[in-house]
C-alpha cells in the first residue's frame, strides 16, 4: 500500500470526554497502525468550551493540555496541533510546519464538519467530510439553503470533494434524509480493535449505555420535530421493572435545554441506576473500563436517527462490540447492512426490546464472541479506513 500523508481534524481539545476522544482518536490512531503518516490538526474556530475552574473565557490552556496528553497516550505527540481562534495561537506543531503538511498532503479528513476549510486545507487534493451526525446535517443544509445563517455546512459541502456519512440508509426508499442531489458515500466509525481487548470476565455492570439526554432543541424540517435521545428513552423507561433483580446502569449527562422532560428521580423511580458522567466516563480509560466491565449495552438513539431512517450506528456501540459484550440498540435501518440476532440485536418497540435482552441473558458468552466477530468484520479500522481511501481511488 501507498504510504499517504494524511491529515485529520476533529473535536478532542474542545470537547475533553472519554467518548469524544474515542470518536475521533481512532481515525489517526487507525490510520497510523496501516502506516501512513498522519497529522492531527484542531482547527474549529470556536472558543474553549471546557475550562479549569477561575479560566478567562479566551483561555485554551487546558483545552491544549488535554490535547497534548491525549495524542501522546496514544503515541501521536509531536503529531498534532491546536489553532486557537481567540488567540491566533498555534500550539503543537508550529504553524510554519502545520503550512508545509498541508501543501504536500494528499488527503484531508474533516470529520463532524469540524474544521473550517482555510486555503491551506482547500488546496490539499482529496477532502473528506464525514457527516457523523445524518439528517441533523442535512437538515442544517437545507436551512443555510433557504436563508439561514448557520454553522455552514452548505459551505462544508462545496468544499470538500468527497462527502461521506454515518447513515448508510442514505438515498433508500424509506429514508427520510435529504440528499440534495448529493453523493453521499457510505462509511462506519473504525475501531482500533487491539485497544478493546477485554480480559474483564466478571461483569461489574448490567445493561448499560452512555448518552446524552438532550444536547441540544428540536430540530424543524418538513413541518414535523426531530428530537433526541429524551423523546426515544422516554418510550423505554418501565423497561427495568419488567426485570426484576437485574441492574440497568446508565452513564447520562443531563440536558442543556430547560425544555427537556429529565427527572433523576423518576428514572431511579423506574429502576435506571443513574452515574454522571464525571464518576464514570470522565477520560478515555474511564470510558473503556465501564464498557468492558458491563453485562451488554441497551442503547437509545436519538429520535431523529430513528423517525428519519437513517442507517446511522452508534460508535459506541461498536467500542461495546469490540469489547465482547453484546448490544442491543435500537433501529434506524441499520440492520439492513449490519447482521442482527446474534451478539447484536435491533429493537423497535418495548416487546422486541424484552425479548432481545431475554436472548442475551439466555447464552451471555455466545454472544459476547459473536460481537467480537461483528466488530472484526464490520467495524475494524484497517477495513473501515481501507474502504475509505479506496473509495476516493476508484
Amino acid at each position: 500500500m501507498k504510504k499517504l500523508r494524511i491529515i485529520v481534524g476533529g473535536y478532542i481539545g474542545l470537547y475533553p470526554t472519554g467518548g469524544a476522544l474515542w470518536d475521533y482518536i481512532q481515525y489517526p490512531l487507525g490510520l497510523k497502525m496501516l502506516g501512513h503518516e498522519v497529522y492531527y490538526i484542531e482547527d474549529t474556530m470556536q472558543y474553549p468550551v471546557y475550562q479549569n475552574e477561575g479560566a478567562k473565557w479566551d483561555d485554551a490552556s487546558s483545552t491544549v493540555r488535554y490535547l497534548k496528553e491525549s495524542m501522546e497516550r496514544f503515541g501521536l505527540g509531536g503529531r498534532w496541533a491546536y489553532r486557537d481562534v481567540a488567540s491566533d495561537q498555534c500550539y503543537g506543531m508550529p504553524l510554519k510546519k502545520v503550512l508545509e503538511i498541508c501543501r504536500s498532503a494528499d488527503i484531508f479528513i474533516n470529520i463532524s464538519c469540524s474544521t473550517v476549510v482555510r486555503d491551506e486545507y482547500a488546496q490539499i487534493p482529496k477532502r473528506i467530510l464525514i457527516d457523523s451526525d445524518p439528517m441533523f446535517t442535512q437538515v442544517t443544509l437545507f436551512d443555510e439553503l433557504n436563508g439561514s445563517k448557520g454553522t455552514s455546512v452548505k459551505k462544508m459541502t462545496e468544499t470538500h470533494n468527497y462527502l461521506f456519512t454515518f447513515g448508510e440508509n442514505i438515498g433508500q426508499s424509506d429514508c427520510q434524509v435529504p440528499d440534495f442531489n448529493l453523493k453521499w458515500l457510505k462509511t462506519r466509525q473504525p475501531v482500533c480493535l487491539d485497544y478493546w481487548t477485554n480480559k474483564s470476565s466478571v461483569p461489574k455492570f448490567g445493561f448499560t449505555s452512555i448518552m446524552n439526554w438532550s444536547g441540544r432543541t428540536k430540530l424543524r424540517f418538513n413541518n414535523q420535530d426531530w428530537g433526541q435521545k429524551d423523546v426515544e428513552f422516554l418510550k423505554y423507561l418501565d423497561l427495568p421493572q419488567k426485570f426484576p433483580g437485574h441492574k440497568f446502569d446508565v452513564v447520562i449527562n443531563p440536558p442543556l435545554y430547560r425544555d427537556s422532560q429529565f427527572s433523576l428521580e423518576k428514572l431511579q423511580q423506574k429502576g435506571w441506576n443513574i452515574f454522571p458522567p464525571a464518576r464514570e466516563v470522565s477520560d478515555s480509560s474511564g470510558y473503556a473500563e465501564f464498557i468492558k466491565t458491563s453485562l451488554a449495552e441497551f442503547g437509545i438513539a436519538k429520535e431523529t436517527y430513528v423517525k428519519s431512517v437513517s442507517g446511522w450506528f452508534s460508535g459506541r456501540s461498536a467500542c461495546y462490540l469490540a469489547a465482547g459484550r453484546p448490544v442491543i440498540t435500537q433501529e434506524t435501518g441499520w440492520s439492513k447492512f449490519i447482521p442482527q440476532g446474534d451478539g447484536l440485536f435491533a429493537f423497535k418497540d418495548m416487546d422486541s426490546a424484552v425479548s432481545s435482552i431475554r436472548t442475551v441473558q439466555e447464552n451471555v458468552k455466545r454472544h459476547s464472541n459473536a460481537a467480537v466477530d461483528i466488530a472484526r468484520n464490520y467495524f475494524d479500522s484497517n477495513l473501515v479506513l481501507n474502504d475509505m481511501i479506496n473509495k476516493i481511488d476508484e
